[in-house]
């Protein structure tokens, strides 16, 4: 017989005498657990990388379930934080135990934040007060990448796989028929090449035939699809050894480098700072043929481009060793240094799992929800690129989808080796790519051994 732990217990009691003292709980509420004083008046405070434009499919939610539920509470919201300051900073606040009530997190840190005792795992409250639909409902590698030592230590929101889009004037102009999953990277070269033009007679490309593939700040997850589809690794399979020096994944980055500075069919960090755009407004602006980015930057596009030219979504190549494609997703996470964990989780449970929120997210973000079924949302029913979307993102997605085996040293990884020693590559600092990928294995190898 499985034993029940004093927790659930205790939220089980809380349960009762809810019903016993009704004056004193939330009431009439699915989406409470019956634990806490509906007049509760204290601040909640959460964090997340999410800016305008995009936290407003969550903070709607929020702001519904703490009316309904919880009118005196006071958010305390600090979102749109700059991603690489975010994983700066928000280590630091936890391991001081800031009195942050409920984080994002990324499927990349999860094991770095868990295994440091920064998060709550969630296992007593999801016996306690089951989610709805959980777990089987919900996408299963995204509940298993939220996953430390067989402890659930946050609840996913999303699934979000990568792909291109497709400036389908340009292409069209140039008389080329679109990537599909089937082309080489030895195509989309090719492509690329025959899409980067000089317009003005300056000697420098101002239409370029890609983008996003690598730069600087490049993080980890996002270049694995690559260097797998070139036969590499970062590292074995126990990750005790790295494998950042052997041939695929030299040939991964040299492939991307040469995307740069040899065939200069993807502008440098500095070519699109010129233009006074990031490389996603590049794109936009039609000065991009295709461009990588994840699914939910749909939504986006569809806000910017509007009518001024047409554009659609496209599937990435496959490479020397097989197809390869790029999945990832992210959670909300109680720190362990939350003042309000019930109310978060009563918070995360509602807004991951509640049919009258979900079909909005999934439209608002033009993101798959973690919670499935929501698909037919995710874009207008007469979205002309409905059809491309649903094939490069969700179907290939599940089948091709790979992330790297994230551990808990790979967030120091990642920014002090990874991105240190490839950014001089992508800026042009050096060139030599055996070099750097030795310095990379050298240094891999010294903090796996750690």
């Amino acid at each position: 017989m499985q034993k029940i732990s004093l927790f659930s217990r205790f939220i089980m009691l809380l349960g009762f005498l809810s019903v016993l003292l009704p004056s004193a709980f939330a009431q009439n509420s699915e989406w409470t657990c019956g634990t806490l004083d509906s007049g509760l008046s204290a601040p909640f405070s959460y964090t997340g990388w999410e800016g305008p434009g995009e936290v407003e499919k969550w903070t709607m939610a929020f702001d519904e379930f703490f009316a309904a539920n919880y009118p005196n509470i006071q958010q305390v919201p600090n979102t749109g934080v700059a991603w690489g300051d975010y994983w700066t900073t928000l280590p630091a606040q936890l391991a001081g135990g800031a009195p942050i009530d409920m984080i994002w997190l990324h499927d990349s840190r999860i094991q770095t934040f868990a295994s440091n005792s920064w998060l709550t795992p969630l296992d007593d409250y999801l016996a306690a007060c089951p989610i709805p639909g959980w777990p089987d409902d919900f996408a299963a590698s995204q509940i298993k990448a939220f996953q430390y030592e067989g402890k659930q230590y946050a609840i996913p929101y999303d699934y979000a796989p990568g792909g291109f889009y497709i400036n389908v004037d340009l292409f069209e102009e140039a008389g080329l028929e679109l990537p599909t999953e089937d082309s080489t990277w030895d195509d989309i070269l090719a492509m690329a090449q025959t899409l980067t033009k000089d317009l003005d007679g300056d000697g420098n490309p101002d239409q370029w035939g890609i983008s996003n593939l690598a730069g600087v700040g490049s993080g980890g997850g996002g270049l694995y699809w690559i260097v797998k589809s070139f036969g590499g690794d970062f590292w074995n399979e126990d990750i005790t050894e790295s494998r950042m020096a052997e041939p695929g994944t030299i040939a991964a980055f040299q492939f991307l480098s040469d995307l740069i500075w040899k065939y200069k069919v993807m502008p440098t960090a500095d070519a699109v700072a010129a233009t006074g755009f990031s490389s996603e407004l590049l794109f936009a602006n039609g000065q991009v043929a295709m461009h990588y980015a994840l699914n939910d930057t749909a939504s986006r596009f569809s806000e910017l481009i509007g009518d001024d030219f047409t554009w659609t979504v496209a599937p990435t190549p496959t490479g020397p060793a097989g197809r390869f494609q790029f999945i990832g997703g992210s959670a909300f996470a109680i720190p362990t240094s939350s003042t309000q964990p019930e109310l978060a989780y009563e918070l995360i449970r509602y807004t991951t799992s509640s049919p009258d929120v979900l079909p909005r997210t999934a439209e608002m973000g033009s993101s798959y929800t973690s919670r499935l079924g929501y698909t037919e949302f995710v874009l207008p029913k007469d979205s002309p690129i409905r059809d491309a979307y649903a094939h490069t993102f969700s179907e290939l997605g599940v089948r091709d989808g790979v992330f790297p085996a994230y551990h808990p040293k790979f967030q120091e990884w990642e920014s002090s080796i990874l991105t240190s020693i490839f950014d001089r590559l992508w800026t042009g600092e050096e060139l030599d790519v055996s070099k750097l990928a030795q310095e990379a294995d050298d240094l891999t190898n010294t903090l796996l051994q750690r």
